[in-house]
């Protein structure tokens, strides 16, 4: 606390003596006209601690926006954020006063690292500003700072505050009241930025009703699968949230999703996969010729189909490991694993414990046709398990680092092993929806 009161009193101090200094600039046009003084009404917003920090959007904590003080004009791709001069006191009138930037604020405040690490100038080709404001006889006008909608939809600038100080300076009449005629503009993308980041289904296909998480969701008009025009139908939406239908996705095999919104186009973090499309390992289920490996060399494990432990449908693997032995749990496909141009293998998983160093259950993904072979000591993939349900997408083409077709165009079996130094007892791991995704 005493540390964030410091790095305050210096932002206050500092914005004051800049302010100060360039009232003292003013020209003769800047004559007393009685009490009243000209100021910017955004430099009085409080935020941080800080009057002269202006939050945009306007909210309590800058993501969930209480009230907007910003349009977005989507035909020319701007952002208007309202900015303004009033007249303090009792008499009214009309005067012109310009408009500055004042980059040595934003300068030295950066410099001084008051504002945070995530604190950034804005880009001075992403703005403009009016040169100079006329105000009628109200005593009070508004002008706009118009930034790039490309700004908030840039993932380089996610999660940063973007920051430029706007001054008031050359009165036509009145005097600038020194101590607000500045105002830094803090342009918090976060709490613009439309975000899907998690889905409640991975695995789809037509029909699947999917809700996707993230922030600023309330800001998207459609939805499409990347590359495509392809619609993804929204059935509800609200800030936080999106439930949507997937539609047919015809040849797709996997995609993200893009988000229009009137800032621009977004991507979402996560890919859906078409199960489809894909190769049915296991889902509910062995697939077709496939199940467990009976070649004898699966001398430490079992497996069996469990109806109680799954992540979608109504079962899961279960493949259980003898404590203080290191064999792998295999499956077979007796016509063999074909390459059709895989290029994932994709699966849940989960542990019944975290081992006894509570740091996760390491396993190794490995195959008979991978580089090294199927069940040599420590070889292949390394994953670590953990009692939570966990999603792996793990490269298995020919550009992988370990492809699982590198010794031929088909092979027989794969499997995890349990690199079981931390598991001195039986140790069961469930794998549902496995699939070979091109």
């Amino acid at each position: 606390m005493k540390r964030f009161k410091n790095r305050t009193l210096q932002l206050t101090i500092a914005i004051l003596m800049l302010v100060g200094f360039n009232a003292c600039e003013q020209d003769d046009s800047a004559k007393d006209y009685g009490d009243s003084l000209i100021y910017m009404p955004q430099s009085v917003n409080f935020s941080l601690g800080l009057n002269a920090i202006y939050p945009v959007p306007a909210s309590s904590n800058g993501v969930s926006p209480t009230g907007s003080n910003y349009t977005v004009d989507e035909q020319n791709g701007k952002i208007k954020i309202m900015l303004g001069a009033s007249l303090s006191g009792t008499v009214r009138g009309a005067y012109t006063v310009d408009i500055k930037v004042h980059q040595d604020t934003v300068r030295q405040l950066l410099e001084a690292g008051t504002l945070g690490e995530n604190y950034l100038a804005m880009p001075a080709t992403s703005f403009t500003l009016p040169a100079q404001l006329v105000v009628s006889e109200s005593g009070d006008g508004t002008f706009y700072l118009e930034v790039d909608n490309k700004l908030i939809v840039n993932p380089d600038y996610f999660g940063k505050h973007l920051v430029l100080a706007v001054q008031l300076v050359n009165p036509s009449k009145y005097n600038l009241d020194a101590k607000k005629a500045l105002t830094i503009v803090d342009l918090n993308i976060a709490g613009l930025f439309p975000v899907a980041s998690a889905t409640s289904e991975i695995n789809v296909a037509k029909g699947t009703r999917v809700t996707i998480s993230g922030q600023n969701l309330d800001k998207v008009t459609s939805l499409n699968f990347t590359g495509t025009t392809l619609a993804i139908p929204i059935v509800s939406q609200s800030q936080n949230s999106l439930v949507v239908t997937i539609p047919d996705m015809n040849t797709l095999t996997m995609s993200t999703i893009d988000l229009a919104t009137p800032f621009g186009v977004t991507k979402s973090s996560f890919e859906l996969v078409n199960v489809d499309n894909a190769l049915h390992v296991f889902t509910d289920n062995y697939g077709a010729h496939i199940g467990a490996n009976t070649d004898g060399d699966d001398y430490g494990s079992n497996q069996a189909v469990s109806s109680t432990v799954f992540k979608r449908g109504t079962s899961s693997l279960a493949i259980t490991y003898f404590g203080n032995n290191y064999s792998p749990g295999g499956i077979l496909n007796t016509e063999g694993f074909v390459n059709q141009g895989y290029r994932y293998i994709t699966f849940w998983v989960r542990s019944s414990t975290n081992g006894t160093g509570n740091e996760g259950i390491q396993m190794s993904l490995m195959g008979d046709g991978m580089p090294d072979g199927y069940g040599n000591d420590f070889a292949g993939i390394p994953i670590v398990v953990s009692p939570v349900w966990t999603y792996h997408k793990i490269p298995i083409g020919p550009t992988a680092g370990k492809p699982m077709w590198s010794k031929g165009n088909t092979f027989r079996k794969f499997g995890w092993r349990i690199n079981n130094w931390n598991v001195p007892q039986n140790e069961t791991v469930y794998f549902d929806d496995i699939l070979f995704v091109k």
